[in-house]
């Protein structure tokens, strides 16, 4: 899968960065959520397709602030 610039970003220098800052808890909460977005490790829901048997495999959402896809979506909702 894909991954947006601004995740691709957090994982290469998060490590880095929460060790040189000192950085609330719920940020990093937050931040954890976000990195594992999608993360099939963390959930998943299966959707067959009755006609084809087509199967499709989809991450559950983090729903964090700091995530471009769902706080954005969050963002949207709210305005």
């Amino acid at each position: 899968m894909a991954t947006g610039i601004i995740k691709q970003i957090f994982e290469d220098k998060w490590g880095e960065f929460k060790e040189k800052y000192p950085i609330r808890p719920t940020v990093l909460s937050e931040v954890k959520k976000m990195l594992t977005c999608k993360d099939m490790s963390e959930g998943y829901s299966k959707f067959c397709c009755p006609t084809c048997n087509e199967v499709r495999y989809v991450g559950f959402t983090c729903k964090s602030r700091f995530c471009t896809s769902c706080g954005r979506k969050a963002t949207e909702q709210w305005v």
